[in-house]
């Protein structure tokens, strides 16, 4: 057992935890994606929040932020007035995490916790030992966490009853917090709730079953029925209650200061309540989005990352290429460079809403010109059909800009969403595949006479 050691800043109390990998929700099966913030730029909150589409999961405290990569390392931003930042494990094999106002805190697979930040409760310092705790929830000064048994355990703030209120018994399957009150879901979708009750956030908690998931706000919370509706209860000073949005398919909410939000099945997200930092009226929009959380007056969400794939191979495992000029595997057609064929690649996101998709053309012989094409359907049952020295992949063909290679034979495009290239109309349809390749002139290359060449293809389908 590895051995984890963290020293609470206001304690000074050294903490240690033992770390073994093992996992209810490993982090490879999460949808990996790019992070979006908005909302309050205190602290960096979205300035700093950090880029690449490695990401699995994201969680917020009042003014700080956490997300978690696919190696189960963590990186937090914000501000850092109680270590809830600087003292972020800088270890990978983490498999959850959640943040409390101003503390934060991690799962291992074992299920065992690691906290940090502040400690004014003991929020930290007691944090449980055990193992075998499968999701964990933070508020104002206290923490919660589900056990693999149902049961849950809480720590922390007790000033009203948020710790000492906690239900026994086991069949819980989700636990939520807001600053004082806290939720659980129990098998059957009824909800339970216990602490702070100044606006009615206990004793209005809906009755009967069928709900699916919980968040809390700081005196309002939020739950999602098993129809895709929507229920709030509690404060309602900013319209975080009657300004709930109407109709269904939502999957999960969450809640923050004074605003709450929700995540469709669609992929999109919409919020309601206060706006004072932009937390409501500038979203993000579009589609694509896996998770979302709100902190105090910010929120961020992951976007599933949405690159698409290459097909069309010139290394014969498809169509021949002409002359029998194979490249190697992964590539198209055999060139005159020498060293195989041209590959196209792509990175970014294929989103109409936030557009990264860029292609990458490598392997053409050095300073030659080339030209970007795109269809709406493949060729050759996706193998393509032979054209010049190469294969064709993609009909009807649309062109876009000439761009000449650098002398390595390398180049880079990044304006293939657009309806239109020029005088040539676009393709590129939401929800429908559209499919790239790069043409090439390869003059040396006379197998047929043709002097031009194709890379492999690229197929990827714009979302909102």
């Amino acid at each position: 057992m590895r051995q984890l050691q963290l020293t609470t800043p206001r304690s000074g109390r050294l903490l240690t935890l033992g770390l073994i990998l093992v996992g209810l929700f490993p982090t490879s099966a999460r949808a990996q994606g790019s992070i979006v913030s908005w909302g309050s730029h205190s602290g960096g909150l979205v300035a700093n929040t950090p880029v690449g589409t490695e990401f699995t999961q994201v969680a917020a405290g009042r003014e700080h932020s956490l997300a978690l990569r696919v190696d189960g390392s963590i990186v937090s931003w914000g501000r850092d007035l109680s270590g809830q930042v600087t003292n972020t494990p800088s270890v990978p094999g983490f498999i959850g995490i959640a943040g409390g106002k101003d503390h934060s805190m991690a799962l291992w697979s074992d299920g065992s916790i690691v906290s940090w930040g502040d400690d004014v409760y003991s929020q930290v310092s007691n944090t449980p030992t055990d193992t075998g705790i499968t999701q964990m929830a933070g508020g104002f000064g206290h923490s919660l966490a589900l056990r693999a048994d149902g049961s849950i355990v809480s720590w922390g703030r007790d000033g009203a009853g948020e710790v000492s209120g906690t239900p026994s018994g086991t069949g819980f399957t989700q636990v939520a917090a807001g600053w004082t009150t806290s939720l659980a879901l129990r098998a059957d979708g009824s909800i339970a709730t216990w602490g702070g009750d100044t606006w009615g956030q206990v004793t209005n908690t809906p009755v009967g079953t069928g709900f699916i998931h919980v968040a809390g706000g700081e005196a309002h919370c939020v739950a999602v029925h098993s129809d895709g509706s929507i229920v709030s209860w509690g404060h309602d000073k900013q319209g975080q209650v009657s300004d709930t949005p109407a109709g269904t398919g939502f999957l999960r909410v969450a809640g923050g200061a004074l605003h709450s939000l929700a995540l469709h099945s669609d992929g999109s997200i919409v919020s309601w309540g206060f706006d004072s930092h932009g937390q409501v009226s500038t979203t993000p929009v579009g589609s694509g989005f896996s998770h979302a959380e709100s902190g105090g007056y910010h929120a961020l969400a992951l976007r599933a990352n949405n690159v698409g794939s290459a097909y069309c191979f010139g290394d014969g495992g498809g169509a021949a290429c002409p002359c029998g000029a194979n490249g190697n595997p992964g590539e198209g057609c055999a060139n005159s460079s020498g060293t195989g064929g041209a590959t196209l690649a792509a990175s970014g996101t294929a989103y109409f809403s936030d557009d990264t998709f860029q292609l990458q053309v490598s392997g053409i012989p050095g300073a030659r010109a080339g030209l970007g094409v795109k269809g709406s359907n493949q060729l050759g049952g996706g193998n393509g059909n032979i054209v010049g020295d190469g294969l064709l992949c993609m009909t009807p063909q649309r062109r876009a800009q000439v761009i000449v290679s650098d002398a390595n034979g390398d180049l880079v495009m990044d304006n293939w969403r657009g309806q239109a290239f020029g005088t040539f109309p676009g393709i590129a349809n939401i929800g429908a595949p559209t499919y790239y390749q790069w043409w090439y002139r390869d003059p040396a290359n006379t197998c047929t006479g043709a002097g031009f060449n194709f890379t492999n293809a690229w197929a990827a389908t714009w979302l909102p």
